[in-house]
C-alpha cells in the first residue's frame, strides 16, 4: 500500500479504492492505515506531496503553477495553503530559503 501511495501521489486517490484493494471496509482501511503509520490517509498523501513540491522548489527554477500541478495540488493556492498550514511556510518563504 505504501509503495502504491508513494507512486501515485500526485493522482486522486479514493480510500474506497484503497480499501477494497486491502479487501476491508474504508472505515476498518482507515483506522489500521492510521495505526500503522500514525496518521490518516489523507494527511499521509499530503505529506507526500508536500516533500515532492518541497524538492521542486529548492532544487528547481519550475514556476509555482507547474510544481502545484507535478505534485497533485489543484492550483498554486491550494499548494501554498497547504504548505503554510502544515510547514509554516509558503512556497515562495520556502523556495528562496537557501
Amino acid at each position: 500500500m505504501q509503495e502504491h501511495l508513494q507512486r501515485n501521489f500526485s493522482q486522486k486517490i479514493l480510500v474506497a479504492e484503497l480499501a477494497a484493494v486491502a479487501g476491508i471496509s474504508p472505515n476498518h482501511f482507515i483506522v489500521r492505515f492510521a495505526k500503522t503509520f500514525a496518521m490518516p490517509p489523507h494527511r499521509y498523501v499530503i505529506n507526500l506531496r508536500l516533500y515532492f513540491a518541497e524538492k521542486l522548489l529548492v532544487g528547481g527554477r519550475l514556476p509555482l503553477s507547474e510544481i502545484a500541478y507535478l505534485a497533485g495540488f489543484s492550483d498554486q493556492s491550494h499548494l501554498a495553503t497547504t504548505m503554510k498550514r502544515y510547514r509554516g511556510k509558503t512556497p515562495t518563504e520556502l523556495r528562496f530559503i537557501r
